[in-house]
């Protein structure tokens, strides 16, 4: 079909489109495009243009780009501020406008992509950054150079190890960036008193040059140097179809994955106290199972059983008394498999799958795509089923 130029077309996924003419995503010209399920795209005829669609879309005059994102780019480079972080309630637009920015500033741009729920450069449970010089349609595109694997999709009650995260990924890009421009995605847990608590302390660390609000500022933030933006968002998502997003990116990253034998003590265990402590006897008869192996660390113990047992809360309170520990984790190695991990040598490498725990001779089974020499495993506490996330409790 014949497009007239000054017409943008919002393109619901799944679909795909040609393009023969001029045509813009976020500021990316496009001669071919695939727009993910759940997802709208404005495609930006600039030119009279021959357009074909593949899916389900709507025309309307204009560009949908808010003019305040114009505004942003102009204040930015006016100003040389370098450090830019994304702030907003989920499904605000932070992604689309990442991907605007990378599009419109000019020169190298790191994206810092620290929504561990919806995220675009890294996998969902993980924080990551990459470089682009720009033409991109979705920061999505962006390969991830290096990354901190969280292990969660929530930074609710895992607030510490996100923290922690921020300045391991800060720390890394500080020390290969140059005077580029820094680009900062954000999760939408912006409400509540944890949420600021966590917001600022994230702040503290990145030390950003321009908070960028979509809507009004809260309260919390009138000492930082804020510019309000207008959303673009046609339509909320769903929890379903953000799952379902999730269960693809997960589906891509672990694509091609074949399974790999790791030795505890030849590669390090991280975010799980599993070999950490010394072994002791446990009488079997306590937890009505049979006892694989058990474990006594400085702060913890660990119980691993052929089979799932279900465990009351007072024998756990004896035993946490008896042991005098404040952690304890009765498991079996069926809970087990299929437990999200991340992979690393000295840097983030991806991620992959727990397949099998060998006790006696502690070797680690994991599935993954990755083919570099691996130092470090990381647990973390979900694990797949279908590409579906399953919380379970891991020592």
């Amino acid at each position: 079909m014949l497009v007239e130029k000054d017409t943008t077309l919002l393109i619901e996924g799944y679909a795909k489109v040609k393009v023969k003419g001029e045509a813009e995503v976020f500021g990316c010209r496009v001669e071919r495009l695939e727009v993910e399920k759940g997802k709208i795209v404005p495609l930006y005829v600039l030119e009279d243009s021959e357009v074909e669609i593949t899916g389900n879309y709507i025309s309307v005059k204009g560009s949908t780009i808010p003019k305040s994102w114009n505004e942003l780019v102009e204040l930015i480079e006016q100003e040389n501020y370098k450090k830019i972080v994304l702030f907003g309630e989920t499904d605000s637009g932070k992604s689309s406008l990442a991907t605007y920015l990378a599009n419109k500033l000019k020169g190298g741009k790191w994206i810092v992509d620290l929504d561990i729920g919806q995220a675009d450069v890294a996998h969902p449970c993980a924080m990551g950054f990459g470089y682009t010089e720009g033409q991109i349609t979705s920061i999505s595109q962006v390969k991830m150079i290096d990354g901190f694997f969280v292990g969660v999709v929530s930074p609710t009650g895992k607030e510490s190890r996100c923290l922690q995260g921020v300045a391991n990924v800060f720390q890394k890009l500080e020390e290969i960036r140059k005077e580029e421009y820094v680009i900062v995605d954000t999760t939408g847990w912006v409400k509540g008193k944890k949420a600021r608590a966590y917001k600022l302390a994230k702040f503290e660390i990145i030390k950003p040059d321009l908070i960028v609000c979509f809507g009004d500022a809260p309260y919390y933030l009138k000492d930082f140097n804020v510019f309000k933006v207008d959303s673009f968002v046609l339509k909320k998502r769903s929890r379903e179809i953000r799952s379902e997003i999730r269960s693809r990116i997960y589906e891509s990253w672990l694509e091609g994955g074949e399974v790999r034998r790791f030795k505890v003590g030849e590669i390090e265990l991280g975010n799980t106290t599993l070999f950490k402590g010394e072994p002791i006897e446990f009488l079997e008869g306590v937890l009505e199972a049979r006892v694989l192996f058990a474990e006594k660390g400085y702060d913890f113990l660990n119980v691993c059983v052929e089979e799932e047992v279900n465990v009351g809360l007072e024998l756990i309170k004896a035993l946490l008394d008896v042991y005098d520990v404040r952690d304890v984790c009765i498991f079996s190695i069926d809970q087990l498999k299929g437990l999200l991990v991340g992979l690393y040598n000295e840097r983030y490498l991806g991620c992959g799958l727990l397949r099998d725990i060998n006790i006696e001779s502690k070797e680690i089974e994991i599935e993954t795509p990755v083919k570099e020499d691996v130092r470090k495993i990381e647990f973390g506490e979900v694990k797949l089923e279908n590409f579906k996330e399953v919380t379970v409790r891991v020592p």
